[in-house]
């Protein structure tokens, strides 16, 4: 058995619709994939994948995945390549050991979804992902789409991936010829595999550099050994321990990995020596092997393949109570294997021929029946799952895949040009309706042209009236703005004569020190109603502590609060913000007494605040009626309509929150709302922290 790798590739259609189709081919260059840059494999993801396949080769089959799904969890800021590393690994997951095929499906749509849009920047993903979309189909047994994703997979691999990352593909072709039971037509792919990866050599990929090209050998060893070229099998499985031996010295991080890839191959020349009669040397490699993949988060079941061995080499020695010892155990680990896949399957119907063979030694021929009997009912069963994959041709296969994906682009060519000329025709019709309606509309324009001279002269007028009425409307505001300011700044002087007397001490002197705060305000919107050509940028910002803000806020309100038998809760952080200080109190002030005047008595009011980053963020809940649907996208309108009175009769004036939003949006924040009819509203005020 091998490492579990990670590795797959995703494919994708397009469609053309019409004449937007033939737009975004002539005219707009970005109808073609978006552009993003290469996020690398974190090196946290590296981690997390290498952990849970040491667990799952151990037989560990649900701590795996309950340890890939929490350590996922807590990662932040995940790349794309992140996230198609877990999808790849759990679809693999699905498909080879704990096969439900339904869930591997869902998994190599999740891969599709995040390279979406991005092959020609994740190309190595892409052309693996297209890749496992064949082995999926192979595995449902639907060859002809299997062999098309494979044939699409890899033409795009040699547009668009060197030899190096196109080597691993080859070795999938020639996996597939093995898994036919076709070992010598599987061997030019294996060869050409390790060729391919040798372009890969000194680039600091290490799956290219370790994993898959010690995979590649494994299996060329394994293929000779099932053809019965033994001394071949030998040969390569010595020069995959030398390239595992080279590779321990440039790669000490990868200790562990190297080891459990040796005994893979200890336990695979063993019983290659074995059949060969070199005894002696075959049970000190299958030793070794067993000694390697039985340590926890090892390779398990590689581990009980090399004991399978070694006890039928024991058992040809007459070291039956040595054989007995390994059989005992061999029952107890495959009683107990979580996953009880093809693999587990094979495992025992070896392990039945070598019980048969022990059982004959033993002269109990009735348990060597029995043994034999289960033997041949699971090597049937094996036989008759591969048989159809058996008969497939796969070199007419990828012919003909070749075949129908040219046609497909003929197809497509064809269904341009058909577009084309469509659109050309439309264009046609669309000009000489054009034309005619024109000619029709020269005839009529003159009489149009009267009735457009009359109605501008009737706007004229109208426009006249609006302005005189504008004048007329702006004085009036002047003089109401001027006429405040005298009783306003008499009251902030009765504040200074009251609280210069010091006698006046605790509560009393605190609402003197509000009233006249907000008589300062007001005297400060006075004189802004006065000027004119007021915008954004004549905004006077200074430092100002938000807390504070809302601190004075909830306690000038708190009074109007407690006439409704009301509660304002108050949660701040220290955090100081560039504002202006009366706007912003303004803002404030207007959304704490709404929340007052539509709350009913004896309900909460919330207010609270939050750092976010470079901005702060403000919150106003109440519990009150809330807003109704038909005039949520009116209420920051001027002169709206959807004004209502509050809970107790409070009059309405419509112009608050359409003010509260002026004022935000010239600070560069944002204000907006979330209400439930009859369950509250939270109104939430954004805006920056820093200096403009």
């Amino acid at each position: 058995m091998q490492k579990f790798s990670r590795q797959q590739f995703f494919g994708f259609k397009y469609f053309l619709y019409g004449i937007v189709t033939m737009t975004c081919l002539h005219i707009f260059a970005g109808c073609s994939e978006k552009e993003a840059s290469y996020q690398p494999l974190s090196e946290t993801t590296s981690q997390i994948l290498d952990k849970s396949s040491n667990l799952l080769n151990s037989g560990q089959f649900r701590n795996s995945l309950n340890y890939l799904d929490s350590a996922y969890q807590q990662m932040e800021n995940k790349s794309p390549l992140d996230l198609w590393e877990k999808y790849n690994f759990l679809s693999k997951i699905y498909l080879n050991y704990d096969v439900d095929l339904a869930i591997s499906q869902q998994y190599l749509d999740s891969m599709f979804w995040v390279l979406k849009e991005k092959s020609t920047i994740y190309k190595r993903e892409y052309a693996l992902t297209k890749f496992l979309e064949g082995d999926l189909y192979k595995a449902k047994k639907q060859f002809s789409n299997a062999f098309e994703s494979y044939y699409e997979g890899r033409k795009f691999a040699l547009q668009h991936l060197s030899n190096c990352l196109i080597s691993n593909l080859t070795y999938q072709m020639g996996l597939f010829r093995y898994d036919q039971v076709q070992f010598e037509e599987s061997i030019p792919y294996f060869q050409q595999a390790i060729q391919e990866n040798k372009d890969c050599w000194g680039n600091g990929m290490l799956d290219q550099n370790l994993y898959f090209p010690q995979m590649y050998r494994n299996t060329l060893a394994l293929s000779f050994e099932k053809m019965g070229k033994l001394d071949s099998a030998v040969s390569h499985y010595r020069k995959g321990i030398d390239f595992l031996e080279n590779a321990e010295k440039k790669y000490p991080g990868e200790k562990a990995f190297i080891s459990l890839a040796k005994g893979v191959y200890f336990g695979n020349l063993g019983g290659t020596l074995g059949k060969l009669g070199k005894d002696q040397e075959a049970e000190k490699l299958l030793k070794r092997s067993i000694a390697i993949n039985s340590k926890p988060e090892f390779d398990r079941r590689d581990a009980q393949t090399a004991k399978v061995k070694l006890t039928e080499l024991l058992i040809r020695q007459n070291r039956l109570n040595e054989a007995r010892t390994y059989l005992n155990q061999l029952d107890g680990e495959l009683t107990d294997a979580e996953v009880k896949n093809r693999s587990h399957i094979i495992t025992l119907i070896q392990l039945n021929r070598v019980k048969e063979a022990f059982f004959q030694k033993l002269g109990t021929s009735d348990s060597a029946y029995l043994y034999v009997k289960a033997y041949h009912h699971l090597q049937d069963s094996i036989e008759k799952v591969d048989e159809e994959l058996r008969v497939v041709d796969m070199e007419a296969s990828y012919e003909n895949a070749a075949q129908q994906y040219q046609l497909s682009i003929v197809n497509r060519d064809n269904q341009i040009k058909n577009i084309y000329l469509g659109t050309a025709a439309g264009f046609t019709v669309l000009l000489v309706i054009f034309l005619a309606l024109a000619w029709q509309g020269l005839k009529r324009s003159k009489n149009i042209n009267k009735v457009i001279s009359q109605q501008n002269i009737e706007l004229q007028e109208t426009l006249g009236a609006l302005e005189q009425s504008q004048t007329e409307n702006t004085k009036i505001m002047y003089m109401v703005a001027h006429d405040l300011r005298n009783p306003i700044s008499s009251m902030v002087m009765m504040s200074d004569i009251l609280l210069s007397d010091e006698q006046i001490k605790g509560e009393n002197r605190v609402l003197l020190e509000h009233i006249k705060t907000s008589c300062i305000n007001s005297l400060n919107l006075v004189s802004e109603m006065m000027q004119s050509n007021k915008n954004s940028e004549s905004l006077s910002r200074e430092p100002v502590e938000i807390d504070r803000i809302l601190n004075y806020c909830v306690e000038l309100l708190q009074h109007k609060a407690q006439e409704k038998n009301q509660k304002i809760l108050l949660d701040t952080t220290p955090v100081t913000a560039y504002v202006s200080r009366e706007k912003l109190w303004r803002v404030i002030s207007n959304l704490i007494a709404n929340a007052i005047k539509f709350s009913p008595k004896g309900k909460s009011i919330r207010v609270s605040m939050k750092k976010k980053f470079d901005k702060v963020l403000i919150l106003i809940k109440d519990e009150g009626i809330g807003i109704p649907e038909e005039i949520k996208n009116k209420v920051f309108e001027w002169y709206t309509d959807g004004k209502r009175s509050g809970t107790e009769g409070e009059k309405p004036f419509g112009m608050g929150l359409a003010i509260s939003k002026q004022i935000i949006t010239a600070h560069g924040g944002n204000i907006w709302f979330e209400s439930e009819e009859n369950k509250g509203t939270t109104f939430y005020i954004e805006i920056p922290i820093k200096k403009p």
